[in-house]
């Protein structure tokens, strides 16, 4: 199985943007155990590439209209994490993009110590 066959399954198994449970099965009776574990892969990868993770410090519906505004193809997957204090983390792909009182608060102390000592 090449690379294209292999991301040609991937699209396949989703339908509305969702993952659909039948496909997979279909698809995975016909792997082997080799290309069971690439499928797999395969599939958390897009999935990754696919979704953006929101940390909020408590629920915001606005925060999430307004990533579907920038990221219109993209789920977004809200997570409430209290100890963000204020701000929030956003996830897409391999980036990290922290915004916080917390974050910054650390950044100025770092700044602090590595300056002033």
């Amino acid at each position: 199985m090449n690379r294209r066959n292999l991301q040609q399954l991937v699209v396949e198994s989703y339908s509305d943007g969702e993952l659909n449970v039948q496909k997979v099965n279909k698809i995975v009776d016909l792997l082997t155990k080799k290309e069971l574990k690439l499928y797999i892969k395969a599939l958390k990868n897009w999935e990754r590439q696919n979704t953006v993770t929101v940390d909020v410090p408590h629920e915001h519906t606005h925060v999430v209209q307004k990533l579907h505004a920038l990221f219109p193809d993209k789920k977004i997957a809200v997570s409430v994490d209290p100890s963000l204090l204020l701000g929030m983390r956003m996830r897409h792909n391999d980036d990290i993009y922290e915004m916080s009182l917390k974050n910054t608060l650390h950044k100025i102390t770092e700044h602090i110590e590595e300056n002033y000592d």
